[in-house]
């Protein structure tokens, strides 16, 4: 994890998205330009959304600030929340401009580099695992709870907003 890889990551995918977008708009796509959830969908997706913003943005925010003297903690939680933010930004910006299917696009192409991510700081956390202290337990079990959770997204991306195709 280093800036090149997350900023070529980031430009893109917003290139992608952009173009998904406009396909989208001139329905080129086979994606549903508006999404109709079912009132029990929507539910599902408000309990996901609140575990999503603490699982995904309060804890690792507090383990960002509690790690920042750390380099390769403040390493692996800064890049990550650098993605997260800018998947948000991109989404409040985007979806107000192209069709609300897009959003599909952007979750689906942010939750599985955000997957790589958290494998990768994993992978750096247990290298050092000879000399691992209680703080790097603690992040590793992060690291875990938010890649199962983020892994658990991709599913949920699939089971309820792909699935519109087949309605």
């Amino acid at each position: 994890m280093d800036w090149k890889t997350t900023l070529s990551f980031i430009v893109s995918a917003t290139l992608l998205i952009l173009l998904g977008g406009w396909l989208l708009e001139a329905n080129v796509l086979p994606i549903p330009t508006e999404l109709n959830y079912s009132q029990t969908e929507q539910h599902l997706i408000r309990i996901w959304l609140q575990a999503a913003v603490v699982i995904g943005l309060i804890l690792p925010g507090i383990s960002f600030l509690a790690h920042l003297r750390r380099p390769r903690a403040r390493s692996i939680l800064g890049f990550y929340l650098l993605v997260l933010i800018i998947q948000i930004i991109t989404e409040q910006i985007l979806s107000g401009v192209f069709p609300s299917g897009l959003v599909l696009i952007i979750g689906s192409l942010y939750t599985a580099f955000r997957v790589w991510q958290l494998w990768q700081g994993q992978q750096l956390m247990r290298a050092d695992a000879e000399k691992r202290s209680n703080r790097d337990r603690g992040l590793l079990g992060l690291l875990w709870l938010m890649l199962l959770f983020w892994s658990a997204n991709l599913i949920v991306l699939g089971a309820i907003g792909w699935s519109q195709f087949t309605r």
